[in-house]
């Protein structure tokens, strides 16, 4: 399949800077754990992430949260306490790990260890041996070899990292392909954006030259959500990178049109029972994007599409034995928070009039979050950063979005069949007190952002998931 609104795209791809190709990875909030987390009474700010080659030595040996408390000022759990934080562990051990199944995650750098990684992740955690492909696909030259003393190369490397573990933490017998839509070497050597400005768009001259760079890279993305689709008719897609809906609409609040003109495709994908999920972004509600970096309030695509499920995130609380110390919250820390409100392009979907009343007349993001916050963040093991190799807390909307859609295998197996589209079910089941959907009242996500309230809200959407409830839930509805 070969999306017909991409060919004028692609053929302005070569004309198009290289650096906006780089798409904004809104996940991979690594490195250290922040600082403990933001009081919910405050309205400060909440920095951006440090890249984490540049500030993190690895763990060399697994760590317990003990060692994370002392030497990080904050939680860390293995895969184990998340897993049965998420009742994932029940489904397991009733022989729903999604196996006969395929997770896709797309990815522009793949590091030269990421097969061994997983294995050491997948051997040190006790679950199956992996079930690994890397499916690359260059539109633009000839793709740039890894390179981990690249720093803007390692740092996105860690994207493929986290995506790969957090799929095969929740369904350790799912075939992952990895859809690596490579890159020439001089994106990794153009000059780096204006702080403050997401990666998909440079300082552009006018703001027509940031939208048509924001279209670009809008087109890779769905070029290569359609190379997956047509090769291996997967399960889920998880997308971890995303633009700014202000500023592919030419920051002057505009409807982003040619974000707009993808949605045919986008329902396309789902409608022939492809699940999509991305992530909604971690600088919060309005992330600074403004001139001289100023918050304007935006929502990130493709999660803002309707045919897509936005996956924003939450904070768990775990004790060292994975127990729960307190409800789950909105993540918003010193690392980051949650992307999500009102869409300035799509209107609101139709599975979306029950909770009219927050969304008005617009699509509202997230649907769902799981765990994002790098201040209680899940280890991950790495091998090929210049600081060495070891285990090191991710977080970020990059890390729900795999995780979702590896629970989208588990209910396809439990199923026996696609489910495509699972909007209407999941707002259904979250009217259910008995659907697995946990609603969280806790938290915002940033500064000019939204509180989370009982009920469906712009800062947690419907909430987040019980799996051993939601999985068997969701098997139930009819395909797409």
């Amino acid at each position: 399949m070969i999306i017909p609104s991409l060919v004028s795209l692609r053929r302005s791809l070569a004309a198009t800077s290289i650096a906006a190709l780089i798409v904004a990875v809104p996940g991979c909030a690594g490195g250290p754990a922040p600082a403990p987390e933001t009081p919910r009474t405050s309205s400060a700010a909440a920095p951006a992430a440090s890249p984490p080659s540049a500030t993190f030595r690895p763990f060399r040996h697994l760590p317990s949260q003990a060692t994370c408390l002392r030497t990080l000022g904050s939680a860390c759990y293995t895969a184990d306490l998340v897993r049965g934080a998420y009742g994932v562990d029940k489904l397991n051990s009733a022989g729903i790990t999604g196996k006969g199944r395929t997770v896709v995650v797309y990815e522009e750098v793949v590091p030269d260890t990421l097969k061994k990684d997983l294995e050491t992740f997948s051997a040190t955690m006790k679950l199956p041996a992996p079930d690994l492909t890397v499916d690359r696909y260059a539109p633009i030259g000839r793709i740039a070899p890894f390179d981990a003393t690249n720093k803007k190369m390692a740092d996105i490397a860690l994207e493929a990292t986290l995506d790969t573990q957090m799929v095969h933490m929740l369904a350790p017998d799912a075939k992952i392909v990895v859809t690596q839509i490579g890159l020439p070497q001089r994106a990794f050597t153009s000059p780096s954006p204006v702080p403050g400005t997401p990666r998909a768009v440079p300082e552009a001259a006018s703001a027509e030259d940031a939208r048509r760079s924001a279209a670009a890279g809008a087109a890779l993305i769905l070029d290569g959500i359609a190379q997956s689709a047509r090769r291996h008719h997967p399960d889920a897609i998880s997308i971890s990178f995303g633009i700014e809906e202000y500023t592919a609409a030419g920051n002057n609040h505009a409807p982003a049109r040619d974000l707009a003109a993808f949605r045919p495709a986008l329902a396309e994908v789902v409608a022939e029972g492809t699940t999509l999920t991305a992530s909604t972004g971690d600088t919060g509600a309005a992330p600074p994007i403004g001139p001289g970096g100023a918050r304007v309030r935006s929502v990130s695509w493709p999660a803002s599409d309707p045919s897509v499920l936005a996956l924003g995130g939450s904070r768990l609380h775990l004790d060292g034995q994975g127990r729960r110390t307190r409800p789950d919250s909105v993540w918003r820390d010193r690392g980051g928070a949650s992307g999500g409100g009102p869409s300035q392009t799509f209107a609101r979907p139709g599975y979306q009039d029950r909770v009219a009343h927050v969304v008005g007349g617009r699509r509202g993001t997230p649907d769902i979050v799981m765990d994002g916050s790098a201040a209680g963040g899940t280890l991950v093991y790495q091998g090929f950063l210049p600081a060495g190799r070891g285990w090191l807390t991710v977080g970020g909307t990059s890390e729900a979005a795999p995780m979702f859609a590896a629970l989208v295998a588990l209910a396809n197996q439990k199923a026996g069949h696609r489910l495509g589209d699972i909007h209407q079910r999941l707002y259904g089941l979250a009217t259910d007190p008995r659907g697995g959907v946990i609603d969280i009242t806790e938290g915002n996500n940033g500064p000019n952002g939204f509180q989370a309230k009982p009920g469906y809200d712009l800062a947690s959407g419907l909430g987040t998931v019980d799996a051993a409830v939601l999985v068997p839930r969701l098997a139930q509805a009819p395909r797409g």
